[in-house]
Parts: structure tokens; sequence; C-alpha cells
């Protein structure tokens, strides 16, 4: 995900970016920073390597930590009504292994029903497969890895975009 986020960097500079990995690496989420961020953005990326067909525990955490009753959603509390959610995600499983009953609109639909959930618009997902998380490449692979990554990144910067 890191060439994604250079290449979307060099896309749209404008762009806040977070890393949550880099800002509680210890799990200890600051709720009410993260809020302010969240109000102050038109759009929220969730960016993330799915791990058995969800998103990492960190991420979790962090919806369920930020995303709360009285800010996301409740009577009245709807505050990210409007925003975009966007998914960027790289996969290690090959097209053949997210087909039938793996199929990326069914793992997708939790994070879009969550948007919806809180009024928010689904903008969408931008997926990179075959992209595995401990392989070490041969220069040549290496290359076209990081060529598919960088499409995913102009993927994702039109999705932002529109």
């Amino acid at each position: 995900n890191k060439i994604v986020v250079e290449k979307l960097k060099a896309l749209i500079p404008d762009m806040e970016i977070d890393n949550i990995h880099e800002l509680y690496p210890d799990g200890k989420i600051d709720v009410k920073a993260e809020q302010e961020k969240l109000l102050k953005a038109n759009i929220v990326i969730f960016a993330f390597p799915m791990y058995w067909f969800k998103s990492p525990y960190l991420l979790s955490k962090w919806t369920e930590d930020v995303f709360t009753h009285g800010f996301a959603y409740g009577t009245n509390a709807y505050k990210l009504e409007g925003k975009k959610l966007i998914l960027s995600m790289t996969m290690g499983g090959s097209k053949e292994e997210f087909t039938g009953k793996f199929d990326l609109e069914r793992l997708v639909g939790p994070f879009e029903a969550t948007a919806l959930f809180c009024k928010m618009k689904f903008g969408g997902y931008v997926h990179t497969l075959d992209i595995p998380f401990t392989i070490k490449y041969t220069p040549d692979v290496a290359k076209a890895k990081t060529a598919e990554l960088e499409k995913h990144a102009e993927k994702l910067a039109e999705l932002v975009k529109n």
C-alpha cells in the first residue's frame, strides 16, 4: 500500500493522508482527534490489505471506536452525512480465488452498509489482486507489481475526483 499512497500523494498533493498504524501502534485511538479530522474531510478512504476477507484489526477497531453513536449515527447525529467513503484494497489472492463464494461485492458489502448506515455516500472501491504480503520479488516482477499498484492509485484518484 506504500506505493499506492506515494502515487496518490503525487496525483493529489493537497490530500491529507494518515496511517493509523503509524499514529496508533499501541491501538489506543484518539477518538476526538479522529472525529475532528472526519468533520473536516469530504472524502474518507479506507486503504488496507485485505486479510482473511476483512480489513486488518486496527482499521476495524478504529471504525468501532470512531464511528460512535451520537457522532456517526443516531438521532440528529449523522455528522458524516453526505461524505464519500471509498475503499482501496490489496489482496494476496488471485482473480480465481475472489469469484463465486468469495466475490468482491460480497466482501465489500459490510463497508458499503456502514457508509449507508451513517448516511455517507459509498464511492466504490479499487482493488489489486495477487499482491502477497511476504514474498520477495525478482526485479522484473517487482517492476510489474509496482506498475499495477501505481495504476491502482490512478483509479483511486479518479474515484476521489468524481
